[in-house]
C-alpha cells in the first residue's frame, strides 16, 4: 500500500521468548501499525475499517502503553512507546465525522 496515504502510524514492539541452548532469550522486534482511510495494517494482518469497532489505549508504565484494536475477531493488543493519542483521534474521526 502507498505510504503517502497513511493518516497515522505507530511503532509497536513484539516480545518473543525463546529457549536456545537451554537459555531463555527475549527478543524485541519493532513493527509499524498504519492507519489508512479504509484500513488498519500491522506487520501480519490487514483490518478493513468496517471490521474495527474501536481503538483505545492504557498506560501500563512510565514509558509504555498498550493500544487495543477492537475488531470483529476480538481485541488485538499492541505495546507502543510513543503516545498513541494522535492515532486514536484519527481513527475516531474516520469512524465518526462528528468526533
Amino acid at each position: 500500500m502507498d505510504n503517502s496515504n497513511v493518516l497515522s502510524s505507530l511503532t509497536y514492539v513484539n516480545t518473543e521468548r525463546l529457549i536456545e541452548a537451554g537459555e531463555l532469550k527475549i527478543v524485541h522486534t519493532e513493527h509499524a501499525l498504519h492507519l489508512y482511510e479504509d484500513t488498519v495494517i500491522d506487520s501480519a494482518e490487514r483490518f478493513h475499517l468496517n471490521n474495527v469497532w474501536d481503538v483505545s489505549y492504557r498506560s501500563f508504565s512510565d514509558d509504555a502503553n498498550l493500544l487495543y484494536l477492537h475488531t470483529h475477531r476480538g481485541v488485538v493488543a499492541y505495546k507502543v512507546y510513543a503516545d498513541p493519542g494522535h492515532f486514536v483521534t484519527m481513527f475516531k474521526k474516520l469512524k465518526n465525522a462528528n468526533y
